[in-house]
């Protein structure tokens, strides 16, 4: 869980070093390797990582589980801002 925080905190520092603000660019919560056994529940996960009530999708990304339903999700956050002129 240590690692998984510590990576959104340099998501978040790097986008704020280039500019960006986090809380206006599409973004999806991948919970990858759901497939391992002894993992944390979907809940539990959300709640620790979960930063601006963003869409959480399981996947099994090697097994290509999940991985169009993100992109798809992505590309729909996309759409709408670039509808909204954004």
């Amino acid at each position: 869980m240590d690692a998984n925080v510590e990576a959104l905190d340099n998501l978040m520092a790097n986008l704020r070093e280039h500019g960006y603000d986090f809380n206006k660019i599409p973004y999806v919560l991948q919970l990858n390797k759901r497939d391992l056994p002894n993992i944390m529940t979907v809940e539990a996960l959300s709640k620790e990582l979960r930063k601006k009530n963003e869409p959480v999708i399981e996947a099994v990304a090697f097994q290509g589980v999940g991985v169009f339903e993100t992109l798809k999700e992505i590309a729909r956050q996309v759409l709408t801002e670039l509808k909204q002129g954004g």
